[in-house]
């Protein structure tokens, strides 16, 4: 009974182990299944990753290229600008023409459209900084001569050669001669590339009067666009020759000199931080919303500029830059030309600003109460700090902030004098109001007063003026401290406000003749002029000698009344 006993433990026993080696079998085949599958799976993720891998680095190889296609596109070109508003009136480049190059002085203009400039053969033309151009010591230069006395472009016939006319609104008129030549221009931030090349008619004066016989700049460099049948622009055969730059360009002019961008605009001039408050102005525009998201938007937009504050504005004729100008704003209250929008020419090529009379009066009124001659004078001062919304013809929407203003300029002794055309100039820039032109979809353009006001001597003189024959202009003293950016592949011209560089005309190597206008201004004047006055000025001293002659022999010569007679 033991041994059975015993037998059967043993046989249990090895049973037992049998089972236990077959589990742990089982297990081993378990585990190792398992290791493969994480094995596969790892394998497979590593499959993935690598996968995943060689998909981001396409994809950042695909943002890669795209970035250097945009960095290609975005190649710009820049060219230095000279000229201020109060000296020059205008602002010019230089561009050398023909071969061997001439170096000519040439105003920018964005108003016109044509490149002319004195040649040699002119007797009606003015002194200038450099000589007038010479046809014959250029190899490519050729005159663009009638054929059976007609010329291409719609062009007059006049002694055979293709007639150059142009006429500006001002009163000033050139005319003269077609002929073709090679321009080229030197670009002072890409000096292989950035030197554009090609061939060009241009306009050869002849006879020039108005402002053009007395200005400094030797010529005009029109930038508008071509019309149909016309003569091909500087700015369109620029674009034809340099297929590598974006059809782009833009103007940034500061109180002395600029620059000019071709293929685009300089984001490092955009400024950064724009330190007025306009939280006013956005309340105003959105009335409905809630305030504290409009004093937040108005908190970052004063911190932060970048290149989507850029405002753009269609342009609305075929040919040349005009926008739609909703109205002007100061001090809250929008003023418009007859309360409707109109068309405004961008105009480089104009000294001031020019608006319509009505609108030019309604705010040159606000300026004049801020324009205080006298200091000393309290009833004049005390006048004027009287004054209530209610006696004003139109109310500001923001009366308290016209009254801070005036007492703001009074405080600071901000004293103002008056030049010709009743034009007002202040001492400082500070405190004087900024104004809004109110541009189409309720965007606003900021027009602070460093850039309508422009430096005189030792005074900030107002930049506007009232328009010339019907025709409204943003000039000169609206393109300073902004980026004027023309897009002229989608048709529109975008405004920024940029520190532009300065390029005072002390740093322009200056020419022999423009030594002699600073110093000889007389013989700016026409030989028949300073003749005419020198044979007057000669009458007049004799008749005056003459005249003294008379009455000294009267004195001493004619006896007194009674002075011979004998007494009865």
């Amino acid at each position: 009974m033991g041994f059975s006993k015993l037998y059967n433990f043993i046989i249990y026993f090895i049973i037992i182990n049998i089972l236990v080696q077959a589990n742990s079998e089982d297990e081993n085949v378990l585990n190792k299944n398992n290791e493969k599958n994480v094995l596969s799976k790892n394998n497979e993720q590593n499959v993935l990753n690598k996968n995943n891998g060689q998909n981001v680095l396409s994809k950042n190889n695909e943002q890669n290229v795209l970035s250097k296609n945009n960095e290609k596109n975005e190649e710009i070109y820049k060219y230095k600008l000279y000229g201020d508003i109060d000296e020059y009136a205008y602002y010019f480049m230089d561009i050398e023409i023909g071969t061997p190059g001439q170096k000519l002085s040439l105003i920018v203009d964005t108003g016109s459209s044509s490149l002319s400039f004195p040649c040699s053969e002119c007797k009606d033309c003015g002194i200038h900084m450099e000589n007038p151009f010479n046809l014959n010591n250029s190899s490519t230069s050729s005159v663009l001569y009638c054929n059976d006395n007609t010329c291409p472009y719609n062009l007059k016939c006049v002694k055979g050669r293709c007639e150059y006319l142009q006429s500006y609104c001002e009163g000033s008129r050139i005319n003269g001669f077609y002929f073709s030549d090679v321009v080229k221009l030197e670009s002072t931030n890409n000096t292989k590339s950035g030197n554009i090349t090609f061939k060009k008619h241009m306009g050869c004066h002849m006879h020039e009067e108005g402002l053009f016989l007395y200005q400094h700049a030797t010529g005009v460099l029109g930038l508008s666009l071509t019309k149909p049948k016309g003569v091909p622009t500087f700015i369109d055969l620029l674009f034809k020759n340099s297929p590598k730059l974006n059809k782009i360009f833009s103007l940034c002019i500061s109180e002395y000199g600029g620059e000019l961008i071709l293929g685009g605009y300089s984001k490092d001039y955009i400024v950064k931080e724009v330190s007025i408050d306009e939280k006013k102005e956005n309340i105003e525009d959105n009335k409905n919303e809630n305030i504290d998201s409009i004093d937040k938007s108005v908190e970052i937009n004063k911190n932060k500029s970048s290149v989507d504050d850029i405002l753009w504005e269609a342009i609305t004729r075929k040919y040349y830059y005009y926008i739609r100008v909703e109205g002007f704003q100061l001090f809250g209250t929008t003023f418009s030309h007859n309360n409707k929008s109109m068309e405004m020419l961008v105009d480089s090529g104009s000294t001031f600003t020019h608006l319509p009379d009505d609108l030019y009066n309604n705010l040159n009124f606000f300026f004049d109460i801020l324009c205080i001659h006298n200091m000393n004078n309290p009833i004049d001062i005390e006048k004027r700090l009287k004054i209530t919304n209610e006696t004003l013809s139109k109310h500001l929407l923001y009366f308290d902030d016209f009254k801070s203003t005036l007492k703001n300029i009074i405080s600071t002794e901000n004293v103002c004098v008056k030049i010709a055309d009743n034009v007002q100039c202040w001492r400082y820039l500070k405190h004087l109001p900024n104004i809004y032109i109110k541009l189409s979809n309720n965007t606003k353009l900021l027009w602070q007063p460093s850039s309508y006001l422009y430096k005189k001597e030792s005074f900030w003189c107002k930049g506007l003026e009232k328009q010339v024959n019907n025709k409204p202009i943003l000039g000169l003293s609206f393109f300073k401290n902004k980026q004027i950016i023309f897009d002229l592949k989608n048709n529109k011209i975008g405004f920024i406000e940029s520190n532009c560089p300065s390029n005072p005309i002390n740093t322009r190597p200056r020419t022999f003749n423009e030594y002699n206008i600073k110093e000889n201004h007389l013989f700016k004047q026409s030989y028949f002029s300073l003749y005419t006055f020198s044979i007057i000025l000669a009458l007049t001293f004799i008749l005056y000698i003459i005249l003294y002659i008379k009455k000294f022999i009267s004195i001493y010569y004619n006896p007194l009344q009674g002075e011979n007679t004998s007494p009865d």
